[in-house]
């Protein structure tokens, strides 16, 4: 018997081979918002351990940053030329940092402009993310998790042209 949820899927299949890098990034979107998910609760539950909102804005990007890292690199960017892991780490957080301070600082002048924003300080965080997640794609795309032929790489003179296998088991 054949399931709804199997249909879906099926269907998303088809979809994603037509349109890969649409279907790419409604993947880092998915799991950019479970990573909302994690920096709302993480900055809730900071506020109320510190109740700073500077250093539970901060603690909730740096906990959601490393969420989404993990989730990135095995659902989104799993066909990506394989790295040292913490090399990859690493990469991301610097490329995110961008994206980081684009959100935070959303965040900041939402708190201090609006009286509901101060009120409940966890409304930023959705839009924040969101102010940050085009430069977060871009980076990690095109720096982090690069994928392509070899020859391009070398001409482009990457130290790591050389073919890796995936950073995750196949499918």
């Amino acid at each position: 018997m054949h399931s709804p949820f199997a249909g879906l899927i099926e269907r998303l299949r088809r979809l994603e081979a037509v349109f890969p890098e649409m279907a790419r990034f409604v993947r880092f979107g998915a799991v950019g918002a479970s990573g909302v998910l994690v920096d709302g609760g993480v900055t809730y539950a900071t506020f109320l351990a510190c109740e700073s909102s500077d250093v539970a804005y901060l603690v909730g990007i740096a906990v959601a940053m490393t969420w989404n890292f993990f989730w990135n690199r095995r659902i989104t960017f799993a066909d990506a030329d394989a790295s040292p892991l913490w090399r990859q780490y690493i990469s991301f957080c610097g490329s995110c940092s961008l994206g980081a301070l684009v959100s935070w600082t959303t965040r900041v002048v939402l708190e201090k402009q609006f009286e509901l924003f101060a009120e409940h300080i966890v409304l930023t965080v959705p839009v924040g993310v969101v102010a940050g997640m085009m430069f977060n794609y871009l980076l990690c795309r095109r720096w982090v998790f690069r994928t392509g032929p070899a020859d391009q790489r070398e001409a482009q003179g990457d130290e790591a042209s050389e073919r890796h296998e995936s950073n995750t088991r196949p499918r």
